[in-house]
């Protein structure tokens, strides 16, 4: 069991070396809190409609279920759910690569230059993007690590608190 659990993880640390990684992990790591949320909810609803004492007897540490789930959820289907988020992004990239390229096509046919977009994107991607890609790599994976780390961290504490109200 615990090899099978070893070869999980190691399959979706396995697809780092893709390009829409990052986002893929943010937005499937999203989905898996989503999905333990809702499963624990429902544990909670038929756990309570249920009259039998071992249930009973559940229902204290019921606030383990959502944990629990997180764990199981990852390990079974994580890299599934990982991958296809990062395939949606590959997608898009796809897309918006082929309508730059489209658009530049038909600019340059009708003006003969280049269009004034791609430098205005250009100079808004420097913006964006300019200090984190002047670091060192080191210190890139260590801020692309923390990021990812910080924000399960507040996914995690948010669903797990007291309050249910704001799981939807």
């Amino acid at each position: 069991m615990i090899d099978f659990v070893k070869q999980r993880i190691q399959s979706i640390i396995d697809l780092k070396k893709q390009r829409h990684f990052l986002p893929g992990v943010l937005l499937g790591g999203y989905a898996i809190v989503i999905l333990a949320s809702v499963m624990s909810i429902w544990s909670f609803v038929i756990l309570g409609k249920i009259d039998n004492p071992f249930f009973n007897g559940l229902l204290p540490v019921a606030s383990l279920f959502f944990p629990f789930y997180v764990a199981m959820i990852v390990i079974f289907v994580g890299k599934e759910i990982i991958w296809c988020h990062m395939m949606m992004f590959a997608q898009i990239d796809k897309l918006f690569k082929w309508m730059i390229d489209r658009y530049s096509l038909n600019y340059y046919k009708k003006h003969k230059k280049d269009p004034p977009l791609l430098d205005k994107f250009s100079k808004i991607q420097y913006k964006l993007f300019g200090r984190f890609t002047r670091l060192s790599p080191k210190i890139q994976k260590r801020i692309k690590i923390l990021g990812i780390a910080g924000w399960i961290a507040y996914m995690v504490i948010s669903r797990t608190s007291s309050s249910w109200n704001g799981i939807f």
